[in-house]
């Protein structure tokens, strides 16, 4: 065996034997991350990562998808700027807020209302034929006009949604309708829900056969989903003069 020449050994070098020769093994032996070709690492410190700029690897420090989250009522914040912040949500908090608020299909348990203001619907229309009550413009709907013939009420969540889409079963709402009379008066002779006719529960147990004449009949129903499709109605007709 030939005698190694020991006067210049290099990591990452290999000898030859024939020629007697330290050569670079490039790519394999290296024995930092800058000492490959495409990595330029510049003064590095704790938690940071390789990020590629284009043409090399460089060391810089990560900070992902996420640029900025912002704390709120209830809510904290730490490591705002990423990887991964921590969010805590406070289950207690409290709301408040200056601005118009709408909720829809929640659920507010045990709470609290002071001088609530409620939305009607008030147009200048004559009672007469099918009058639909539209739950999801408003519970209460004051026809401002003279009835013109007897009618009957259909009570829906809107022209394209039915009030049993969303009700769930032992939920209840209460609709109102008011309808201004003249000379003659007129009422209403049929209820419906949904387009189906459902028979009310009447107060005193006598169901209105007549209008009241220069008046303003107050027709008022609690309805209450038993199961699919399925309702009870509690009905009263009040006369206002």
């Amino acid at each position: 065996m030939a005698t190694i020449n020991t006067s210049d050994p290099k990591p990452g070098f290999v000898y030859d034997t024939d020629t007697d020769t330290w050569y670079p093994l490039q790519g394999i032996a290296t024995t930092t991350l800058d000492a490959l070709s495409d990595v330029v690492i510049t003064s590095p410190v704790t938690n940071q990562a390789l990020v590629y700029d284009g043409t090399n690897w460089i060391n810089a420090t990560e900070s992902g998808d996420i640029t900025a989250v912002t704390s709120g009522t209830g809510i904290s914040v730490t490591n705002s700027t990423g990887p991964i912040p921590t969010v805590a949500v406070d289950t207690a908090v409290v709301a408040t807020t200056n601005n118009t608020l709408t909720m829809t299909g929640k659920t507010l348990t045990q709470a609290i209302l002071v001088a609530p203001e409620e939305r009607w619907n008030v147009a200048a229309v004559a009672a007469t034929g099918t009058v639909n009550l539209d739950v999801n413009t408003a519970g209460i709907w004051y026809y401002t006009s003279s009835a013109t013939g007897n009618w009957t009420l259909n009570v829906r969540a809107s022209s394209g949604a039915s009030l049993d889409s969303i009700l769930a079963i032992g939920d209840s709402i209460t609709v109102v309708f008011f309808a201004t009379q003249g000379s003659p008066a007129y009422y209403q002779t049929a209820f419906q829900i949904d387009g189906n006719s459902v028979t009310p529960k009447w107060q005193n147990g006598v169901a209105p056969s007549a209008g009241n004449t220069n008046s303003i009949d107050i027709y008022s129903y609690t309805i209450i989903k038993t199961g699919s499709a399925t309702f009870t109605a509690f009905g009263s007709q009040t006369k206002f003069a």
